[in-house]
């Protein structure tokens, strides 16, 4: 029988290979607790590291801090640079992959001047928390700080613009000179060769965005030198420093339907070329003029008696026959400008414009409708085409060239009034004035003679009452009657060349008939520098575009 002392002894023993084991686990869960202490790793690759130390910069949340970085690396390969972080446990839950990152340090720019703080106390990286479901360790720095936050309630919309300057991120937008959003991004887009922009909308304004939501550039300061005159518009200081975007509906128009969150709407440059592109439902028509067309630029308006109805869109038509431009032809004097009817600025409803304007354009024309150039403005020089009825136009037919239909013009404006001012001289000129004039003084010198040689007799006859001298006087006085009888002769002569029907007449007449239709020409001018004596440096204030509504 076995001595109890020695199974003791041996049940030690068989122990003592589990003393290892055991404190492997302990090792192992002291190493997890301080792993769950140290928080989660997260790497945050950068262009460089200018101003992170590791070890000493942290990262915060709202000024908060979350966590450390520990280590800095350098990968050759992508030239960049690599930090490594520990993030605190109970932050773990925020590292989303939409999270942002980005150096807080003082900093100047368009929304203003930010991160003066960090002047004391060093600067450090902020973590703006994201909104995705799915979690990740893995973070670019970002250049600039985050314009919105994610807990910012509004929409997110795109502006597409092809010309005009480059907006800068954080400019702001306006509706109506209220500030309801900014840019949030800005990037240049090479396949399409045009600005991205990406807009924010602060709730509740972002049910401002309708489908007929226009957006144009507002510069504090716009000066304006078209057709209509001089506009100056100023706006806010603000604006003036920086500049905005502004956005509203056309004149007239409520608010269509609310569009959806990521909408695509094209930036104009100005209002009333955002109001102009809103209009597209057009016909092209071409205009021969037999005059200059200096003045006349692209984006001129075309009317009818003021109504205006559609734009200048080539001046001169940009239009090739056998190769060849149509105005530089040998059997064509005339310059061709192209035209586009815009039928919804004649009815509201575009449609039912189309089909008032096919159906009619014909008669009109055979009724004298013409177009013809009008200055708009003196100062400018701008002028643009005008469309109206004159009922003794030589006929005329609207015909088809090659490209588009052609409408009949005539000749007016100041090149009208100079060609009626030059016929009318040309015309005085010929009358035989000069001729006339001595005629008449010729005939007026012999009547004056002949009263003096009849009052000499008259005289002589009753102071001497002699019958010799009787024989003598009635000789002077038979000579007095036939130079009377030879006057008046000379004279019905030159009365027969003003007589009715007599050329002389004929050309009097139809040279007061030009002169009357130059009075009338010349009429609304008389008024305007009446009414507004400074006209010619300052138009009257132009109403918005009338849109006829109804039928």
């Amino acid at each position: 029988m076995a001595d109890p002392i020695i199974k003791q002894e041996k049940s030690k023993l068989s122990y003592i290979w589990l003393l290892p084991l055991v404190a492997l686990l302990v090792a192992l869960w002291m190493l997890y607790q301080h792993h769950l202490r140290q928080g989660q790793t997260i790497f945050i690759t950068m262009n460089d590291a200018e101003g992170i130390v590791a070890g000493k910069t942290e990262i915060k949340v709202k000024n908060v801090k979350i966590g450390l970085i520990d280590s800095l690396r350098l990968e050759i390969e992508r030239n960049t640079v690599v930090a490594r972080a520990r993030i605190e446990t109970e932050y773990s839950d925020i590292l989303k992959e939409d999270s942002k990152i980005w150096v807080v340090k003082p900093r100047i720019d368009e929304s203003g001047i930010s991160g003066m703080s960090t002047l004391l106390s060093g600067m450090y990286l902020e973590f703006l928390p994201g909104k995705s479901e799915n979690k990740a360790n893995l973070f670019a720095l970002s250049d600039g700080p985050a314009l919105i936050s994610n807990d910012v309630d509004g929409r997110r919309y795109k502006l597409q613009s092809k010309g005009g300057e480059v907006l800068d991120v954080a400019t702001g937008l306006f509706f109506r000179n209220y500030k309801i959003g900014q840019i949030e991004t800005a990037e240049f887009d090479v396949e399409t060769q045009s600005m991205e922009y990406g807009l924010f909308i602060y709730a509740p304004y972002d049910n401002l965005i309708a489908d007929n939501t226009i957006f144009w550039l507002s510069s504090g300061l716009s000066v304006d030198l078209s057709v209509d005159g001089i506009s100056v518009n100023t706006g806010s200081l603000s604006k003036l420093l920086k500049g905005g975007v502004s956005l509203d509906y056309p004149p007239g128009k409520s608010k269509g339907s609310v569009v959806s969150e990521g909408s695509t709407f094209p930036l104009f440059s100005t209002y009333n070329q955002a109001l102009e592109q809103r209009f597209n439902d057009f016909d092209y028509y071409v205009i021969e003029f037999e005059q200059s067309i200096r003045g006349l630029n692209v984006g001129a308006p075309v009317e009818y008696r003021g109504m205006r109805i559609g734009t200048v869109s080539q001046a001169p038509a940009n239009i090739l026959v056998n190769g060849k431009p149509l105005h530089f032809r040998t059997d064509e004097t005339s310059i061709p400008v192209v035209i586009r009817v815009e039928y919804g600025r004649i009815f509201e409803n575009s449609k039912e414009a189309r089909t008032f304007w096919h159906t009619n354009i014909e008669k009109w024309i055979n009724s004298g409708l013409r177009a013809s150039l009008k200055s708009g403005n003196f100062l400018t020089g701008g002028a643009y085409v005008d469309l109206d009825m004159y009922p003794s136009a030589p006929p005329a037919r609207m015909r088809q060239n090659a490209y588009y239909p052609v409408l009949p013009s005539i000749t007016s404006g100041f090149t009208a009034i100079s060609e009626q001012v030059n016929s009318l001289l040309t015309k005085l000129n010929a009358l035989p004035i000069e001729t006339t004039v001595s005629s008449l003084n010729s005939a007026i010198g012999e009547y004056k003679a002949l009263a003096s040689n009849l009052n000499a007799t008259i005289e002589e006859l009753n102071n001497n009452g002699a019958a010799t001298k009787m024989t003598t006087n009635l000789d002077s006085l038979k000579a007095t009657l036939d130079q009377l009888t030879s006057s008046l002769k000379q004279f019905e002569g030159t009365l027969t060349n003003y007589q009715q029907g007599s050329d002389m007449v004929d050309q009097l007449t139809t040279t007061l008939s030009e002169l009357e239709e130059l009075s009338q020409t010349l009429k609304p001018l008389t008024k305007g520098f009446k009414e507004q004596p400074n006209m010619l440096l300052f138009n009257n204030q132009m109403q918005l575009d009338p849109v006829p509504g109804g039928k």
